[in-house]
C-alpha cells in the first residue's frame, strides 16, 4: 500500500514537473515571438532642408505622410529597415507657406514623369543596434539614386540622416530649372544673385514597435 502511494507521489510530482516545463518553453517561444522589430508608418516623420540664396539660406519642410505596405519583421532593430520599402505622397508636401508649398508640388514635383509619388527601399546596413549606415535607395523622375545614410537607435526610435549632393542625379533639369524661375526673386538675396542650391539634407525619425 506505502509502495502505491509512493508511487502515486512521484508520479504526480513528474506530471506536474513536465507541465511547468512544457508551459515555460512556450511561454519562451511567445517572448521570442515579441522580439520581431518593425517600423510604425503612422509615427515616421521626413523632414527636409532645402538652401536658397548665395548664403545658403535653409527652406526646412517635412512631407506629413509615409506609407509602407510591407514592414519588415526582424531580431534586430536596424534589420526592420533591411530591404524596406516605402512610398510618400507628393501631396504631403508641407513647408508651412502655402504658396511656396504650391509652387513646389506644381511647378517642381509636377513637372517630373512621376508626379504623384516618391518611393525608395533601404539596402547596404551595416552597424548595430546602437549607430550605423545604410544606402537610401531613392526614386524620383523615373529615376534611382543611391544616397549614404547615417543612423542612429535610441530605445526604438531611430534618427537616420544623409544629405542628396545633386538633384540633378535624377535629371530633373527641367524641373529645376522650373523651380527656380518661378523662385527667382525669392532666391535672390543681399548680394543681388538668385540660387536655387541642387544640394537637400535630409533628416528621418522612425519608431519600431514590437510585434
Amino acid at each position: 500500500m506505502k509502495k502505491a502511494i509512493l508511487c502515486l507521489l512521484v508520479s504526480s510530482i513528474f506530471i506536474t514537473s513536465c507541465k511547468k516545463e512544457t508551459k515555460q518553453q512556450e511561454e519562451t517561444t511567445q517572448e521570442v515571438k515579441t522580439l520581431a522589430y518593425s517600423v510604425d508608418s503612422s509615427t515616421t516623420e521626413v523632414n527636409w532642408t532645402a538652401y536658397k540664396t548665395t548664403a545658403k539660406t535653409p527652406v526646412k519642410g517635412i512631407f506629413t505622410h509615409l506609407n509602407i505596405e510591407k514592414p519588415i519583421q526582424s531580431d534586430s532593430k536596424q534589420g526592420a529597415f533591411a530591404n524596406l520599402e516605402f512610398k510618400i505622397p507628393v501631396s504631403s508636401f508641407f513647408s508651412k507657406n502655402e504658396a511656396r508649398d504650391n509652387k513646389i508640388k506644381a511647378l517642381f514635383f509636377g513637372v517630373m514623369k512621376e508626379t504623384t509619388l516618391i518611393s525608395g527601399h533601404f539596402s547596404n546596413i551595416t552597424g548595430n543596434e546602437e549607430e550605423g549606415a545604410m544606402s537610401l535607395n531613392l526614386k524620383m523622375n523615373g529615376e534611382i539614386v543611391s544616397i549614404p545614410m547615417k543612423y542612429s537607435i535610441s530605445d526604438n526610435k531611430v534618427n537616420i540622416n544623409g544629405t542628396i549632393t545633386n538633384l540633378m542625379d535624377w535629371k530633373m533639369d527641367d524641373a529645376f530649372k522650373s523651380l527656380h524661375k518661378a523662385c527667382e526673386l525669392l532666391h535672390t538675396g543681399e548680394d543681388g544673385i538668385s540660387r536655387t542650391w541642387e544640394d537637400v539634407a535630409i533628416n528621418a525619425t522612425a519608431v519600431l514597435k514590437r510585434n
